[in-house]
């Protein structure tokens, strides 16, 4: 077989550049890898930018696949199904979509009537058995795993068991993607999975369906051995030589003490490079922080998420206190390690002085880069639900969350206050941090006219947006934004 994967990478929204379009994924690479040691052909439409309908098919028919695969989130899924319908009405090639969505939303993935199967769980065993299977004229209906139609029924296939020992998968295959479609700073960046899946019950994230889908759900997390990481990267710059940093896209690399311990020692003993990970706040010690800085962490991504500790609480299922979120980035503030911070506001139930919260906390621990996104409700995670009881699911779903807007009917926010917030996320870090560098009794009147000005509803909105937007224009916007992560 030959299979021709699509990925569409790009926001419709164009002005957004707090995420760069234009990255390595890792899910395609490890599918196209196991797909090759099986036998088989692939390669990758790298979509980076909105297609035109007869460029995309041109593409698609000059590789001459047996079978089209797509892969989405659920931000991206609208085009595939504008995708995919394109190739069924001009070419009637067979597709099939992996990925999250289908992953988490199962039957609205296979609603769409251009999608012949979709692969529900991790999918390198299960796309390649399906290619087996169609190479051979067998049949799907049995491939674990695979969602399909037969007859115009649909046959729902439970998803295999979880590959349990890491090592035993092929390195991602990074040669379908076209270097030259990257976004600038991704080029000499090399993205690793140490692991897959966390442990933790966060509402708004899909890894507390994911643990509860597989039939060995209790081994849902899982750590590569260092030496095989290690073995990864080294066969990449080779391949590659100009690579210049690595990004570890794991959830939380540091929550294996143990293994961590071994990892950066090699790490840094074989290694070398700078690199970037994903922490947790309460899962950050001395010992780890140290252990960081020594094999040469450049930066490190921590979600503060709120600053209301009865939101991270009672609607987040985030159960960590104020004093481990600043005693964290103090620590790596300690040890000379460069923080990115995590938030995000549109929350149901939150209220703009919840938001403020979370503004102040980041003028307290002071972050290098703060990023902001607006809360996109995934499809049957906990936060979805609340949101669907409560009357506040919106009519559409964005293809981003970095564009300040929530398609959410809040129950206590404005989208106008969503978007204030967003989008003078730094601008208010900096004044808070101001107002309370003055003296005591001071700042305590200058942050509650602050708050007042900000929260007021008395206040309209166009003549208060014009006068942030000149602040943010006399903002030194490099003293923030000075590290890529």
């Amino acid at each position: 077989m030959k299979v021709t994967f699509v990925y569409p990478d790009y926001f419709e929204t164009q002005d957004i550049h707090t995420e760069p379009q234009g990255r390595v994924y890792l899910g395609v690479g490890y599918l196209s890898a196991t797909l090759r040691e099986g036998g088989h052909e692939t390669d990758l439409v790298h979509l980076v930018g909105p297609p035109g309908r007869d460029e995309f098919l041109a593409d698609i028919r000059e590789r001459s696949g047996d079978l089209v695969a797509f892969s989405a989130t659920t931000l991206q899924f609208s085009k595939v199904r504008m995708l995919s319908a394109w190739v069924k009405e001009e070419l009637d090639l067979p597709t099939v979509c992996g990925g999250i969505h289908p992953t988490i939303d199962p039957e609205d993935s296979m609603a769409c009537p251009s999608l012949d199967y979709i692969c529900v769980g991790e999918g390198e065993d299960a796309l390649l058995e399906l290619c087996g299977v169609l190479e051979s004229g067998g049949d799907a209906r049995y491939v674990a795993g695979i969602w399909g139609r037969e007859n115009g029924e649909v046959f729902r296939n439970p998803p295999r068991a979880l590959v349990e020992d890491l090592d035993t998968v092929a390195f991602p295959d990074r040669s379908i993607f076209d270097r030259e479609k990257f976004a600038a700073n991704q080029r000499g960046r090399l993205v690793v999975m140490a692991s897959r899946g966390c442990p933790f019950d966060c509402s708004y994230c899909c890894n507390h369906l994911l643990k509860n889908i597989y039939p060995n759900g209790g081994k849902y997390v899982r750590f590569r051995s260092p030496g095989n990481i290690v073995a990864e990267i080294q066969e990449a710059r080779a391949a590659d030589p100009d690579i210049d940093h690595v990004r570890f896209e794991d959830d939380i690399l540091t929550m294996d003490r143990s293994w961590f311990r071994e990892f950066a020692l090699l790490y840094r003993d074989q290694v070398g490079l700078p690199f970037i990970c994903n922490a947790r706040v309460d899962l950050l010690n001395e010992e780890m922080a140290g252990l960081l800085a020594d094999a040469g962490c450049s930066a490190i991504t921590m979600g503060v998420e709120s600053g209301s500790p009865w939101l991270r609480k009672n609607v987040l299922k985030r159960n960590m206190t104020d004093e481990k979120i600043r005693g964290a980035f103090a620590l790596c503030r300690a040890s000379g390690i460069p923080t990115v911070s995590l938030n995000m506001v549109g929350f149901p139930h939150e209220t703009m002085a919840m938001a403020l919260q979370t503004v102040k906390m980041n003028a307290d621990i002071e972050p290098d880069l703060a990023q902001v996104t607006t809360l996109c409700p995934f499809p049957n995670t906990e936060i979805h639900r609340v949101c669907l009881e409560g009357g506040m699911l919106g009519d559409s779903t964005p293809d981003t969350i970095f564009g300040g807007k929530s398609a959410l009917r809040l129950d206590r926010m404005r989208p106008s206050e969503v978007n204030r917030v967003c989008e003078n996320f730094v601008l208010l870090m900096v004044a808070y941090r101001r107002v309370r560098s003055l003296p005591a009794p001071l700042a305590r009147a200058a942050e509650a006219a602050l708050d007042f000005a900000i929260t007021t509803r008395l206040i309209p909105d166009r003549p208060r947006d014009r006068v942030l937007v000149r602040a943010r224009r006399r903002l030194d916007w490099k003293y923030f934004l000075g590290i890529d992560y």
